[in-house]
């Protein structure tokens, strides 16, 4: 399997064609693997998805002109509940550009056809490459994996109502409870300290070879996925018992991708404003070595 086949491949990303001259589609099959300490599907288990689909039409455009692009920031809003076992479709469509930037729609549906995820992707011309592939299928197709390494994935024991949302994190931090399958899956060890406001959540992912782009350093998917997963973590933590949460906004800039050779990275996550319906949290990422590699912003409805 090739570098860049295998975030796509962990995350059961398959099926990509072009969809006119500049557009894409492609599917993702849902699995409990993906699931968070709730047994939930939410919007940090599309990040793979959104990110790969989101560079592709800009990147298309750029193939006449040898031009290789990279994701500057991407922008996404989800809506709806997902389940465990659907098989979503995706679509990607150059919205404008020019020789610099491109802006690329994406819209992810369930089975049903209901839209759940929809957003965009900013995309920037880094340099040339005379190394470039010159099709869409020659970047990354490919079928839907079997899905065999999901066999064995449980989903989490379900949250006793009467816990507050502070003392479900500090139970995921300490091993009391498993912090679910995504969590699990990207090599992740949950923190948390402070009260109230001040409460700080980190998520700490040990990387390895398959987060890798064709480059060897992160794809940009997941670290999407690692930073949108710290922030539901972090609105978990200001829920009160019985009340449920979903991320519902996230948005994410792309400063340096780290390298996959093991080392750590921390989403550290702050709170911006605190409220009864929406609760928005900041997201800070950085290497082992506190570089910083990305910064994002959510939004946490409460119901």
């Amino acid at each position: 399997m090739s570098p860049l086949r295998e975030p796509l491949a962990t995350f059961h990303v398959g099926h990509l064609e072009r969809a006119g001259d500049t557009g894409a589609i492609a599917e993702q099959q849902l699995t409990a693997r993906f699931a968070d300490h709730r047994g939930r599907i939410e919007l940090p288990a599309l990040g793979v998805l959104f990110d790969h689909l989101g560079g592709i039409p800009y990147q298309l455009e750029q193939f006449k002109s040898g031009g290789f692009t990279i994701q500057a920031r991407l922008s996404l809003s989800a809506l709806g509940h997902i389940d465990v076992g659907d098989r979503l479709s995706c679509s990607a469509d150059l919205a404008t550009h020019d020789d610099q930037w491109g802006v690329t729609r994406v819209e992810i549906r369930t089975s049903t056809g209901r839209v759940c995820c929809v957003g965009s992707a900013r995309n920037t011309v880094v340099g040339r490459s005379a190394e470039l592939p010159t099709s869409l299928e020659d970047e990354a197709g490919g079928d839907i994996p079997d899905c065999a390494d999901a066999h064995g994935a449980l989903l989490p024991l379900a949250i006793e109502p009467s816990l507050p949302g502070h003392d479900i994190v500090t139970q995921l931090a300490s091993g009391v409870r498993s912090p679910g399958p995504l969590v699990e899956l990207l090599n992740g060890a949950v923190e948390i300290e402070g009260e109230g406001r001040d409460t700080v959540v980190r998520l700490r992912v040990r990387t390895e070879p398959w987060m890798g782009n064709m480059f060897g350093t992160m794809h940009g998917g997941v670290i999407a996925t690692i930073v949108g997963q710290a922030a539901s973590l972090a609105g978990q933590a200001h829920t009160a018992p019985g009340q449920d949460y979903t991320l519902a906004d996230l948005a994410v800039g792309f400063y340096r991708s780290p390298a996959v050779h093991g080392g750590d990275v921390v989403a550290e996550v702050v709170p911006i404003k605190l409220g009864r319906r929406i609760g928005s949290f900041e997201v800070t990422l950085t290497s082992h070595d506190g570089a910083l590699l990305s910064r994002g912003t959510a939004d946490v409805h409460y119901c």
